[in-house]
């Protein structure tokens, strides 16, 4: 039987399959990220990795205010790719990997929890924060990630600040931007687009739809609520939320008001009110189903 294929670069077994026929095959190191393509018989000098090809997702844009979703993030790895590069970008998956290798820790998670992945954020944030205070730092932290950092990237907001943007506008990208204030910023849209792929998969178990279902509200409060007010009490608030969605706290009311419309909130309402159902509920678990 034929040996297992072994990176040639740290000599991990089973690295995965990026390209086939009629390309020359190359294949990506699960612990140490390095993309090499498949050594050479007995004798022969192995072949020195070749560096891995820059990422080339790129977030979605939602639509306008009131609209259908469009904030669909960005797409799970492709086939082949590390699972990680679903949840951060390809350079900071390399590293994570690095890293545990380093340490010796138990092989890390495909599908990470919110500790962990919250965790591996913070790390990599400050490390790339020191990439900022002198050449020589920057150049220490190349060498970690492998890539080149010249200027060194803009502060990011941290891994629970652009979730809570997330929770806040019903999982919207374009609005989690406008609300961490940088539209336009491909870093910025980036790790939103990871994050919002993580809590529509591996992290849907800390998304406000998964939250158990809160007590019904009354009928007259819900009513009460047909002309939206300017402002909101503590009480109605949590009728609002319990009408629309079910539960009593995740979403913020300006997040709703502009990713659904005041009139399609409205004749939400009333279909609660009528057969009980809950649309916008339905549209945003589907449109984290699609993620």
């Amino acid at each position: 039987m034929d040996a297992p294929m072994t990176c040639v670069q740290c000599g991990h077994p089973h690295p995965s399959l990026i390209t086939r026929r009629p390309r020359p095959a190359r294949y990506s190191c699960r612990s140490c990220g390095a993309v090499f393509r498949p050594g050479p018989l007995l004798g022969d000098q192995a072949p020195a990795p070749v560096p891995a090809p820059a990422p080339t997702h790129a977030p979605t844009h939602a639509s306008g205010s009131g609209s259908g979703s469009g904030s669909e993030g960005l797409a799970p790895a492709p086939a082949g790719a590390d699972p990680l590069t679903a949840f951060m970008p390809e350079h900071m998956a390399r590293w994570v990997r690095a890293r545990h290798q380093a340490s010796g820790q138990d092989q890390v998670p495909d599908a990470p929890d919110r500790a962990t992945l919250a965790r591996w954020y913070k790390d990599f944030d400050a490390l790339i924060a020191t990439a900022r205070s002198s050449p020589a730092a920057r150049a220490e932290v190349e060498r970690a990630v492998g890539v080149h950092l010249d200027p060194p990237p803009a502060k990011l907001p941290a891994f629970s600040t652009v979730c809570g943007a997330l929770h806040a506008t019903c999982y919207d990208a374009r609005l989690a931007a406008a609300r961490l204030g940088a539209q336009d910023a491909p870093p910025l849209l980036e790790r939103i687009g990871h994050l919002r792929h993580w809590l529509a998969t591996a992290g849907r178990s800390t998304t406000w739809p998964a939250a158990p279902l809160a007590p019904p509200p009354a009928p007259e409060a819900v009513e009460a609520l047909l002309t939206l007010p300017d402002s909101f009490t503590t009480e109605q608030v949590r009728t609002l939320f319990c009408a629309l969605f079910g539960v009593e706290r995740g979403p913020s009311v300006p997040g709703v008001r502009e990713r659904f419309g005041d009139d399609r909130i409205r004749e939400a309402l009333l279909a609660y009110l009528k057969t009980g159902a809950r649309p916008l509920r339905a549209a945003v678990s589907d449109e984290l189903d699609a993620a």
